[in-house]
């Protein structure tokens, strides 16, 4: 079991580079609401060949790799969980690579996730 979450952990923490890249790279494009279907065209033509955009691709792929030989490993219902983990990675890279600011509840609802894991954790432990 400890195989499987060193896995999981390695995939969500390629995953949360991938989401750190989208968001850093979306925060480039001008905002298409409201426009016209050409200018969504022009949208999705610079995010297929934004690199930050391909790079977060290629991030979540290796993500990807590790996600399947943990599932490989456990049963769906606990990898899927332990995949929760992508939660609290991403509440703590977002405040360290994004300066994000974290509220009380944000804190809480994820401190929550982070028990729900350890729990089927260590049922899987037993």
């Amino acid at each position: 079991m400890i195989r499987t979450i060193l896995y999981v952990l390695i995939a969500e923490i390629w995953n949360t580079a991938g989401q750190l890249l989208f968001k850093k790279s979306a925060n480039a494009f001008p905002d298409v609401q409201g426009r016209n279907l050409r200018a969504y065209g022009i949208f999705f033509k610079n995010v297929i060949r934004h690199p930050g955009i391909l790079l977060g691709l290629s991030s979540m792929a290796v993500g990807l790799v590790f996600w399947l030989v943990a599932l490989s490993q456990a049963a769906l219902s606990v990898v899927f969980v332990l995949g929760s983990m992508q939660y609290i990675l991403i509440l703590i890279a977002s405040r360290i690579f994004l300066a994000e600011r974290i509220d009380g509840k944000r804190f809480l609802g994820t401190l929550l996730i982070a028990i729900g894991i350890t729990l089927v954790a260590l049922a899987g432990l037993a």
